[in-house]
């Protein structure tokens, strides 16, 4: 498949736009400490910490599992690309944090939703703007929470007619004191889709003399019919331990509910089409389950190194069958490296006196 508005479909309508959403999603998850979790500086501490702590870079390489197994399916569709991220963080204070997320991706295989091969995509920008989080004395629990706003710089988004997402976010969290450390934590995320159209569109008509493109039979030849997520719930636990002030073990088990624009009431008399069938009359959400698991090593000070895997499912998979949430056919691998940006710069920075 090739062209803008001609994508791959996976398990109940999963396209590559939400496979770039998981994907970030776990690196997100991977990469960064929760809400709340970091602990917030004050006093000489808050004055003398650079305003770009913890902005980083990373890089990373990933591959499908079945990638590792060509006989495993009748088709043998191997993927294998690596990844660019930019995680720039700024505070203002000791209360609130600015942060930025954007990739740049490409495929080594033959990727099956690009219109050339080895083709450089580009994510979405998010913008986080994070509260530092509130504490309960008694119990230890911490409060976090963060507002996100997403750019349409990705291709899936702009198939989608997005203008820009919101999405509000709450997290509650507890440190244990276990070797190095061991953090719960449960998060929630409401995330509302402001789009053009209620369906993805091609780049444009299929046939260019179809007369009045808002006519029913022109439909077929302007979009693909597949409606666009309106809003969703992400929500779900982590956890993360440190058997070693060096090491972190995380995983995670996320739960998504999106729920679709209703459908247009089609005329009296008029037939229904590919187009209003495409998606499903009767189906008014979508739900997905992602499981990630990784192990983190900060082998040098400004350096740390992931290895880990991530899943996306449905209850039911292409065949009708239950899907296993924490491994099956969508299981990806990865590899990374993130470099503390601000941490190199202030240790190549000489010493105030």
């Amino acid at each position: 498949m090739s062209g803008f508005g001609a994508f791959r479909y996976f398990p109940f309508g999963l396209s590559p736009g939400l496979i770039c959403f998981v994907v970030v999603s776990v690196t997100f998850l991977a990469h960064a400490q929760p809400t709340g979790l970091t602990g917030v500086q004050t006093g000489a501490a808050a004055q003398d910490a650079s305003v770009w702590r913890g902005s980083s870079v990373n890089y990373s390489h990933n591959a499908t599992a079945l990638t590792f197994a060509p006989g495993a399916e009748p088709l043998y569709n191997p993927t294998w690309s690596h990844r660019l991220g930019l995680f720039p963080e700024l505070h203002l204070g000791d209360v609130v944090t600015l942060r930025g997320r954007w990739f740049l991706s490409q495929e080594f295989t033959l990727s099956d939703s690009t219109s050339r091969p080895h083709e450089v995509e580009l994510s979405d920008v998010w913008l986080d703007t994070v509260w530092g989080g509130w504490k309960e004395p008694a119990s230890g629990m911490r409060l976090g929470a963060d507002l996100r706003l997403t750019l349409p710089t990705s291709k899936p988004s702009l198939a989608q007619s997005r203008l820009f997402t919101l999405g509000p976010s709450v997290n509650l969290s507890r440190r244990f004191d276990v070797l190095a450390g061991l953090t719960l934590v449960y998060s929630a995320r409401f995330t509302w889709r402001f789009n053009r159209f209620a369906t993805r569109q091609n780049q444009g008509p299929t046939i260019a003399a179809c007369g009045d493109v808002r006519a029913l039979e022109c439909l077929d030849f302007i979009n693909t019919g597949v409606r666009n997520p309106q809003a969703d719930v992400l929500h779900g636990p982590t956890v993360s331990f440190q058997p070693h002030p060096t090491i972190d073990v995380s995983a995670s088990f996320l739960m998504q509910r999106a729920w679709l624009p209703a459908l247009t009431p089609v005329p009296a008399g008029v037939a229904m089409g590919s187009t209003q069938l495409a998606d499903g009359a009767d189906v008014a959400t979508r739900d997905l389950m992602l499981f990630s698991l990784s192990v983190s090593w900060q082998a040098f000070k400004n350096v740390g190194f992931s290895l880990g895997a991530w899943t996306f499912s449905s209850q039911l998979g292409e065949d009708g069958r239950y899907q296993f949430p924490l491994f099956n056919r969508n299981t990806t691998l990865y590899l990374d490296a993130t470099l503390d940006v601000e941490g190199a710069v202030s240790s190549l920075m000489p010493k105030k006196s």
